[in-house]
Formats: structure tokens, C-alpha cells, sequence
């Protein structure tokens, strides 16, 4: 029997929780592997959250994280990434961009490393669903899956512009602060001395192991003409003549 492809949907703030609802009810369309988890619905009462969500985090295969420009510095989303990230790997881990915000608004926190979704650009989240499926065993079949989601996406919009909507109307009057330009460039910064580090440690390794290599390549080399140079000539057949 196929294996259910848990995915956890991270969210913190009214919007972001609304957006996770959303996803619950609409990502399976896609696959019916596809078994959402969101904290708000799946817990049941009676149940220690904390500890469920734990059980939840442990077993999950994907992550979504559902970013607000208000809940982008939480540290209950900053928890559950990390979590995220050290069960399944930085590759099966995406943040959801909602109610404007950019990748620039992700600089400074550990979700800038991973790579996003805009929630208003319908190709970004037919990618993220693909990815998804790709990872379900068996996937659906990818012709399949974007008839899905032609049937699926106008519902999917509606209801993300919805949530827009209503956010925008409770809206504070002064809206939180957005990285500088210095930040963004400190950040891009560290990111690229970062991959230039484990670019230089990769080159590294390989040259460590083309030296053995060629090392280990000479000696069968040398042993074998050293060998070949000892051999004794082969000693004449009786009756051969001498």
C-alpha cells in the first residue's frame, strides 16, 4: 500500500494560519499521497501540543512555512524551520511568501537559505506542488497534475486573496520594518562566503582523492613490472632439445 507524504505546514499569525488551513484542504487534490499537517486542526484535544508536534516534526518528509511580513522574525517559525530542516533536509524545505513579502524581507533570519515560493505567482506555486509530487511514492503524473491544478488554481487564488483582504484591512498603521540595503548586502555577503567555503573544502577533497588516486594507480604500476622483472623464464619441456 502506498506510504502517505506527510507535509507540515509551519504558520504563526491569523493570515499565515488561514493560508495553512488553505493548503490543507486543497494539496491533496494533487496527489492523494499528500497528507498536510497543520497544528490548529490536527492536534486533538486532549493531546499535548508540544509534544505532537514534535511526533509531527520527526516524521515529516516536507515543510511550508507560511511567511508574513509580521511573522517573519518569530522565533515559534524560526523552531519549526529549524526542526524542519535537520529532519528532511534544506532541499524539501519552502517558504510561502504572503501578503507582499519578498525574498529581500527574509534576509537576517535562517529562512534565507532556503529557496521560496511567491503565493501570488502562480507558476512559483505550481513548481513548489510539482516538487511535492516528486517526492510522493508513486508521484502523479506531472500532465495529470497541471490539469489539477488549472481545475485547482482559481480557488487556490481566491482564497490567498481573500486572506490578502482581510489582513489588509486589520492592517496596523505602521507596518514592521523592513532589512536595510546594508543588511541585505551583509547578508548576500555571508551567503556567498559561505558557498565559496564549501566550494573550496569540495575541491579539496576531490584533489585529496585524484592524489590517492594516482598514487595507488603508480605502485600497481611499479609492482607489477617489479614482479614481471623477478618472474624466472619457464623451464624447457623434457625431450624438447636444449
Amino acid at each position: 500500500m502506498p506510504k502517505k507524504f506527510k507535509v507540515f505546514v509551519s504558520w504563526s499569525g491569523v493570515p499565515a494560519q488561514k493560508c495553512a488551513l488553505l493548503l490543507r484542504e486543497k494539496l491533496p487534490h494533487f496527489n492523494h499521497l499528500i497528507e498536510p499537517f497543520v497544528s490548529s486542526k490536527d492536534i486533538a484535544k486532549g493531546d499535548r501540543g508540544y509534544d505532537a508536534i514534535a511526533a509531527q516534526l520527526r516524521d515529516s518528509q516536507f515543510g511550508i512555512v507560511c511567511v508574513t511580513p509580521e511573522n517573519r522574525t518569530e522565533p515559534w517559525i524560526h523552531f519549526e524551520a529549524g526542526a524542519l530542516s535537520r529532519e528532511v533536509g534544506k532541499p524539501k524545505l519552502a517558504p510561502l511568501l504572503l501578503l507582499g513579502t519578498t525574498v529581500a524581507d527574509l534576509v537576517g533570519t535562517p529562512l534565507t537559505q532556503f529557496q521560496a515560493t511567491s503565493a501570488e505567482t502562480e507558476e512559483d506555486v505550481l513548481s513548489l506542488i510539482k516538487s511535492i509530487n516528486k517526492l510522493c511514492d508513486p508521484p502523479a503524473d506531472e500532465r495529470r497534475l497541471e490539469d489539477l491544478f488549472a481545475k485547482y488554481w482559481p480557488e487556490l487564488r481566491d482564497g490567498l486573496d481573500e486572506i490578502t483582504r482581510k489582513a489588509k484591512e486589520q492592517q496596523p498603521a505602521t507596518p514592521p520594518p523592513r532589512p536595510s540595503a546594508e543588511e541585505v548586502q551583509n547578508q548576500m555577503l555571508s551567503l556567498l562566503l559561505n558557498q565559496v567555503d564549501r566550494i573550496t573544502a569540495l575541491q579539496r577533497t576531490v584533489d585529496g582523492l585524484r592524489a590517492e588516486q594516482s598514487r595507488q594507480h603508480a605502485k600497481v604500476l611499479f609492482d607489477g613490472l617489479f614482479a614481471a622483472a623477478e618472474q624466472p623464464g619457464a623451464a624447457p619441456e623434457p625431450g624438447s632439445g636444449s
